[in-house]
C-alpha cells in the first residue's frame, strides 16, 4: 500500500512542491532546498530574504537524502539576500544538523516555532488505549456506541476523491461548520482550494493519501485526511457535521484512524501537526507527546544581514526577559 516507502518521503519530493508552487507561488530550488522570495520589514527598511517554501498548510520541511548539502551551501542560499529562514524543521533532520555545523562559520539562529502533537502507533493498540485516562476511555466507548446505534459506519479510502463526488462532499461539509462561518474553510480560499485539490490527486497517485470517513447512510458526517511521509501519517484536515456535535464525531473518527495506524505496520506515527507553540486542545486529546519543529535563520554578513541579526537578537532577549518575569510573578 505504501508506495512512498521505497523512495523519498512524499512531502520532500516534487509532487508536493509542484502542488504548493501552483497554489502559492514560484519556488526557487538551490541544491534541493526549495525557497521563495520574501521580505522582512524593519521600518523604514524592507530587506530581501529567502524563506522555505512552507506555510501553515505545510508538514515537515527538508531535503531528500539524495540532495547534497555542500560546504558552500550557506553562501549559495544567501546570495543577494539579507537572510534565509527555514521553517517546519524536525529535530535531527539533515537541515538542522547542517545548521549546527554552519554556526562555526555563519550567524545562525535555531529556535522552536511550532509544536506537533504525536501518537506513537508502532506498538499495540490495546496497550495504547489502556494507557489513556479512564475518562477518555469511557468517552470513546460512549460516543462509539452512540454512533453505532445510529447506524454510522467508518470507511478508509486511499483513492483519489476528486474522481468521484466524494471530494465535493468533503469540502462542502467543512464549509458547513465553524470554518465556513469564519471563512477559513478550504473553499473560502482559492489558493488553499487549488493546493488541496491538486495534493489529494498527487498523493493518491503516489500511494500516500489516507482518508477516514464517517457515513450515516449515504450522508457524509465526518472526515479527516492526511498524507504519508515515510512511516508517518500527517493529518491535514478534519471536519464533522455540527448536527451531530453532541456525538463528538471528530473524536470517534480520530480514534478509528489511530486504530487503523496501529493495524498498519508501515505507519508508526500519527502526526496531528502544529503551526504554533500552542496546539489546539482537540489535537492534544490523544497525543502521547508534542515534538518541536524549528526555524533556522541564516544571516548574511552584509549590512542588511547584520541589522536583521541584531534586531532578531534583541527581540529574542526581550522575550526571554518577559517570560522570566512571568514565571517569577
Amino acid at each position: 500500500m505504501l508506495a512512498v516507502s521505497s523512495r523519498e518521503p512524499f512531502h520532500f519530493g516534487s509532487d508536493w512542491f509542484n502542488c504548493w508552487a501552483a497554489a502559492f507561488g514560484e519556488i526557487e530550488e538551490i541544491d534541493g532546498v526549495r525557497l521563495v522570495a520574501a521580505q522582512r520589514r524593519l521600518e523604514p527598511f524592507r530587506l530581501a530574504i529567502r524563506r522555505s517554501a512552507t506555510n501553515p498548510h505545510s508538514v515537515h520541511f527538508g531535503v531528500p537524502d539524495s540532495a547534497p548539502l555542500r560546504h558552500d551551501l550557506p553562501r549559495r542560499l544567501l546570495a543577494g539576500v539579507a537572510a534565509v529562514e527555514l521553517e517546519y524543521l524536525p529535530h535531527g533532520s539533515r537541515l538542522i544538523e547542517a545548521a549546527e555545523e554552519w554556526r562555526g562559520r555563519f550567524r545562525v539562529r535555531i529556535a522552536p516555532h511550532a509544536l506537533a502533537p504525536l501518537i506513537d502507533t508502532s506498538g499495540n493498540h490495546e496497550a495504547w488505549l489502556g494507557a489513556r485516562s479512564k475518562r477518555i476511555r469511557q468517552m470513546l466507548r460512549r460516543e462509539s456506541d452512540a454512533t453505532a446505534r445510529l447506524g454510522m459506519r467508518f470507511a478508509h479510502v486511499t483513492a483519489d476523491p476528486t474522481s468521484s463526488d466524494l471530494w465535493r462532499q468533503m469540502l462542502a461539509l467543512e464549509q458547513s461548520g465553524w470554518k465556513g462561518r469564519e471563512r477559513s474553510a478550504i473553499l473560502d480560499d482559492p489558493q488553499a482550494s487549488r493546493f488541496y485539490t491538486d495534493l489529494v490527486r498527487s498523493a493518491a497517485a503516489a500511494g500516500a493519501l489516507q482518508i477516514g470517513l464517517m457515513w450515516l447512510g449515504e450522508r457524509l458526517v465526518a472526515f479527516e485526511f492526511g498524507v504519508l511521509g515515510g512511516e508517518r501519517l500527517f493529518l491535514l484536515k478534519v471536519a464533522y457535521d455540527e448536527e451531530f456535535a453532541d456525538l463528538s464525531l471528530g473524536h470517534v473518527l480520530a480514534a478509528r484512524m489511530i486504530r487503523h495506524c496501529f493495524e498498519t505496520p508501515t505507519i508508526t506515527c500519527y502526526d496531528k501537526m502544529g503551526n504554533g507553540m500552542t496546539p489546539a486542545p482537540y489535537k492534544l486529546r490523544f497525543a502521547d507527546r508534542c515534538d518541536p519543529l524549528y526555524r533556522v535563520t541564516l544571516y548574511s554578513d552584509s549590512p542588511a544581514g547584520t541589522l536583521l541579526y541584531a534586531y532578531d537578537a534583541a527581540r529574542s532577549h526581550a522575550k526571554a526577559w518577559r517570560d522570566k518575569r512571568r514565571r517569577t510573578a
